[in-house]
């Protein structure tokens, strides 16, 4: 039994990328041309959807009402491509709303796919061969637009409890978390504890997201750690570490579990993850790439890549984007949605 797990999707498209990020390239092409072969050996493919599939509150001239939005017509690519399993516990879900998060919640629940990661949400078990895999989902990454956090599942003790709780419920069980710091190159030492902790109650994976980097991967007793899988499409392009990823490949038919990563960078302006070469074993750490010792300098490089490609794409968007950010009075009154 395989399973291959991904970092993080967004079928839509940041500031930065109006008009030629992947809701712009999904379009006329397929971002998932050059995996899909790949994701067709394994049984599960799972990843973490960190923008939400909605029409709701949509306003093509608003900035904030296009940025990092799907279309609930993409739930049926992700479940054709191969994913069986996705994480909404991210700050980014509800980013259009509580309406928004349902209606990706429910895209996703008619084309085949379970979200995992709502708030109280039980075990999630799947059986494959003969087997049953459980997943939970939870961030400690709270939203600006639901600080009170109701929508998502919270990274709390009570969830842990959950976790452990459910260990000997199902064969192998799962825990995706959406952690950690975006300016981090490294797993904080609260992830390494968690991930330990774990480990030793006998979850059998702990796969995070959130930095936008892929970490390095290992394996503890029997269990594959994976505190960050980074981006796997996502418009994020003024780093080349933000665009180096990869699919971590569990391999559950014998004992011990065995894993390995596949190196993807992505390509097209992040709308194309494209393998690059030969998986690398977890035998016992994987680490694809050096991310350095920190992200200093991320804003100038955001703004250069800004304005280098200012004229590509939806440039009045982007202008108008830019201009609310330098000068504040020009944004629109801010409306409080209810999220209760």
């Amino acid at each position: 039994m395989r399973i291959m797990f991904v970092g993080d999707i967004n079928l839509g498209e940041y500031y930065t990328s109006f008009g030629h990020g992947p809701g712009t390239y999904l379009e006329h092409s397929d971002v998932f041309a050059r995996v899909r072969e790949l994701f067709g050996q394994a049984d599960l493919v799972v990843g973490n959807l960190e923008a939400p599939l909605t029409t709701h509150n949509f306003d093509p001239d608003d900035p904030e009402r296009v940025v990092l939005r799907g279309h609930p017509k993409h739930a049926k690519l992700l479940s054709e491509v191969g994913f069986s399993v996705l994480q909404v516990a991210n700050n980014h879900t509800v980013q259009h709303g509580r309406e928004g998060f349902d209606e990706t919640v429910r895209a996703l629940t008619e084309a085949g796919v379970e979200a995992v990661g709502l708030n109280q949400q039980e075990l999630t078990v799947l059986e494959v061969g003969g087997k049953t895999l459980g997943f939970l989902a939870a961030s400690d990454v709270p939203d600006n637009t639901d600080k009170r956090q109701v929508s998502y599942q919270r990274l709390d003790t009570e969830f842990l409890e959950r976790v452990k709780a459910s260990v000997p419920n199902v064969d192998h069980l799962f825990v995706m978390l959406h952690w950690g710091l975006e300016s981090s190159t490294v797993p904080m030492d609260y992830q390494r504890e968690l991930i330990s902790e774990l480990s030793q109650a006998g979850v059998r994976g702990i796969i995070g997201s959130h930095p936008h980097l892929f970490y390095e991967v290992w394996q503890e007793g029997e269990t594959v750690c994976a505190p960050s899988l980074g981006n796997f499409v996502f418009d994020l392009c003024w780093d080349q570490r933000l665009l180096k990823t990869g699919i971590l490949d569990v391999q559950l038919e014998n004992e011990p579990v065995t894993a390995q990563v596949h190196p993807v960078t992505i390509e097209r302006n992040g709308c194309l993850p494209t393998p690059v070469h030969a998986p690398v074993a977890v035998s016992p750490e994987a680490r694809l790439y050096d991310l350095g010792d920190d992200m200093a300098g991320e804003q100038v490089r955001k703004l250069k890549y800004f304005f280098a490609n200012l004229l590509k794409g939806d440039t009045s968007l982007k202008a108008k984007f830019f201009m609310r950010k330098m000068l504040p009075f020009t944004r629109p009154a801010v409306v409080v949605h209810s999220h209760g």
